[in-house]
């Protein structure tokens, strides 16, 4: 397990998630659940449906959850989509939602490589 190099390569935060969790096993653990989870699947697919009231809850969900593991790169991503839907029922993030799926799967990636 090399938590530290996974921050690294998806330039995240160690540091910040270290002060959260305290330590390695919590972070690969949460990061695990985080991974296996699918709230940026549902995320793609409320866009998709152009469902703005539900993609705003789950980005706001995300953006809470990314910040705590320090996920920077998610994070920011889902600052931004948090506050283009908040108060737009028609906005287009086409090229957030394949930045979005993007980060996912190098999210993916890293983690079954370093820590997996």
């Amino acid at each position: 397990m090399d938590v530290k190099t996974f921050y690294a390569e998806i330039n995240g935060s160690y540091n910040d998630a270290l002060a959260i969790m305290m330590n390695d096993v919590l972070i690969a653990r949460m990061l695990g659940k985080f991974i296996n989870g699918n709230s940026i699947d549902q995320m793609i697919a409320l866009y998709e449906n152009k469902d703005f009231r539900g993609l705003f809850a789950a980005a706001h969900s995300l953006k809470g959850v990314a910040g705590n593991l320090a996920l920077t790169p998610i994070f920011d991503l889902a600052s931004f989509i948090t506050e283009a839907t908040r108060n737009d029922d028609n906005v287009n993030l086409d090229k957030e939602i394949a930045e979005l799926k993007n980060l996912n799967e190098r999210l993916k990636e890293s983690y079954s490589k370093y820590i997996a």
